[in-house]
């Protein structure tokens, strides 16, 4: 009877709380969303052909003609027994990881769900350049990034288990839990993931890289020489993986037809897909994703040249517009996450400082590390993708933010503040009408994978929600 009472008393606090059904029907719909998405496109991806061919091919590029870049994924595959065909082994395996990155993101908004305001919340989750860009192109499932992701979530899952919130043991202790979780994932994960897609260097080390710096400035903050030192020779392995792709992984045309023959022999490959010479090179029949693995710096740059000056416009308008629109999330989020768990020590003065230097070390600098990528490849959408999720997976992840911002304020012998801090960062009028353009923006704005001949950027506000719960 006592727990019947106590159960109804929770609904009832629960329901006299609006930002709290609002926010947990957010996280529903998101949720949901993901579900309906697998539910329709998986039978359709491993038993039929909606699986995009070049992401699918471009997991079967092994070792077996040499060392080429990319080649690792495919050695993996030759592990599967031979009835279990590649086509569902791929489809199974990019699904479990996509799922397993969205809902560890969600898991990550869950531990603070309660203090986001909807507005923020709703932006977080369905702004075109997070994960609801996967949503929108069916064509970026299976991509080579998402692997990537997992390396993310697991760092901060590291982080989030090495340095609990509220804490009293020793800081030597906890760096040291933390050394040790994160050399598997820097010495072992994050090499194979490069030596499986090249470019998940440029994507994914500079992020870990200011992690790990800021983990362990943490010790002496003001020996920044050596934390960088330290922080270099954990990612070494990942340097030496890259460098040897780009010293000796560039494959012949040969090489690849080799390969392309080899899987065509078990019917991985569509038929036709790889039968003229070696030295037919223009018009070549082989996969759409081996041709360019034998294109130099130089002939992947004019490429990219070209394709990007026929619709530079809309990628000066867009960019631009989701990256600030995230900016002001993040900043609104972190803000609310330093605020609620940091009561005796917070000042507005300080979270808004902060908010700048968090923007600048994991988003600018890790994007201006990878814009090398953006002169080689024209999947711009892709690309900037990357850098919004990891930035907002980094900013929600509550730890982090938290335990630098506390040793921050510590360093500069910032003392608690007496003054009640205001619950948004900006004017009450001026967070609300900058959050509602954000939210406006995310249902109109539809961020391209890349753009060949014409690039749409503006479609609906209903066609997502049309798109994936009702018809497709």
């Amino acid at each position: 009877m006592a727990s019947e009472k106590n159960f109804g008393t929770r609904v009832k606090s629960f329901l006299a709380q609006p930002r709290l059904i609002l926010n947990s029907l957010l996280l529903f719909v998101f949720s949901a969303a993901w579900i309906r998405e697998v539910l329709y496109w998986f039978p359709r991806d491993a038993f039929g052909t909606s699986l995009n061919y070049w992401a699918y091919t471009d997991w079967l590029i092994d070792y077996s003609q040499g060392f080429i870049r990319r080649g690792l994924s495919g050695e993996i595959w030759r592990l599967v027994p031979a009835v279990v065909p590649p086509l569902e082994f791929v489809t199974v395996f990019s699904w479990a990881l996509i799922l397993t990155v969205a809902f560890g993101y969600v898991r990550l908004l869950a531990r603070s769900w309660k203090i986001y305001h909807p507005l923020t919340l709703f932006g977080l989750l369905f702004l075109p350049s997070l994960f609801v860009f996967y949503l929108h192109d069916h064509n970026a499932i299976a991509r080579k990034e998402i692997l990537g992701y997992v390396t993310v979530l697991l760092h901060l899952l590291i982080v989030e288990k090495s340095f609990p919130l509220g804490d009293s043991s020793t800081q030597d202790r906890n760096l040291r839990h933390y050394v040790q979780w994160l050399i598997p994932v820097a010495v072992v994960l994050l090499p194979a993931i490069i030596l499986i897609h090249e470019g998940n260097f440029l994507m994914f080390a500079p992020l870990h890289g200011m992690i790990t710096l800021t983990i362990l400035r943490m010790k002496s903050p003001r020996d920044f020489t050596r934390a960088a030192l330290w922080t270099g020779l954990l990612y070494l392995p990942a340097t030496i993986a890259v460098g040897a792709v780009y010293l000796a992984g560039t494959p012949s045309h040969r090489m690849l037809l080799g390969i392309c023959q080899k899987w065509n022999a078990v019917g991985a490959i569509r038929e036709g897909s790889c039968i003229l010479t070696p030295e037919k090179l223009t018009g070549s029949t082989l996969p759409g994703s081996f041709i360019p693995m034998e294109w130099s710096l130089a002939i992947a740059a004019d490429i990219t040249r070209m394709v990007i000056s026929m619709n530079w416009e809309s990628w000066i308008l867009i960019l631009p517009t989701l990256g600030i629109s995230l900016w002001y999330l993040v900043r609104q989020a972190v803000y609310s996450i330093l605020r609620s768990r940091s009561p005796q020590s917070f000042s507005p003065q300080s979270a808004r400082w902060y908010s700048g230097l968090f923007f600048r070390k994991y988003f600018l600098i890790p994007f201006l590390l990878s814009l090398p990528v953006y002169f080689t490849a024209y999947d711009y959408g892709r690309w900037f993708t990357v850098t919004c999720i990891n930035f907002s997976m980094v900013a929600v992840s509550v730890n982090l933010p938290c335990w630098e911002f506390a040793l921050r304020k510590e360093a500069a012998d910032e003392g608690p503040t007496a003054i009640d801090s205001p619950e948004h960062l900006d004017h009450r009028l001026i967070f609300h009408g900058a959050s509602i353009i954000i939210c406006i923006l995310a249902l109109v704005l539809w961020l391209p994978h890349y753009c060949l001949f014409r690039c749409e950027i503006i479609r609906s506000p209903l066609q997502f929600f049309s798109h994936t719960f009702f018809v497709h």
